[in-house]
């Protein structure tokens, strides 16, 4: 499945929602506050996005129990699907890299791919 824009528009989510929703399955039971950080904006524009997430059953909000005023975010059942569908994407994408490059190219496109996710960081 392909995760293009129209993609995005069919789930009904807009693009920092979909940002926000990678974050939240790449790096489960983080805070609002983190994904502000991450994101660079704001909390209140977190906290916005992931009302509207929330209400879609994108994710949900867990108060911690020592610290009732933090919260952490989890995959409702809609962003459960989602990761499953990226999950099945990623297999498909992973398995084409397989057939047509050698292991020696595979290695060295993924240290390339880590030096940009260093940069973009």
């Amino acid at each position: 499945m392909d995760y293009t824009r129209e993609k995005r528009k069919r789930l009904y989510i807009n693009d920092q929602q979909y940002v926000l929703l990678n974050l939240i399955i790449r790096r489960p039971f983080t805070s609002p506050t983190e994904l502000a950080e991450k994101m660079g904006i704001t909390k209140s524009a977190v906290s916005q996005q992931l009302a509207k997430l929330e209400k879609e059953d994108y994710i949900t909000r867990k108060q911690h129990v020592e610290d009732k005023r933090t919260f952490s975010i989890e995959l409702g059942k809609k962003g459960c699907f989602i990761k499953k569908e990226m999950e099945a994407f990623h297999q498909q994408v992973s398995g084409k890299y397989h057939k047509s490059l050698s292991p020696v190219e595979l290695t060295n496109m993924l240290l390339m791919l880590q030096k940009l996710r260093e940069i973009f960081e």
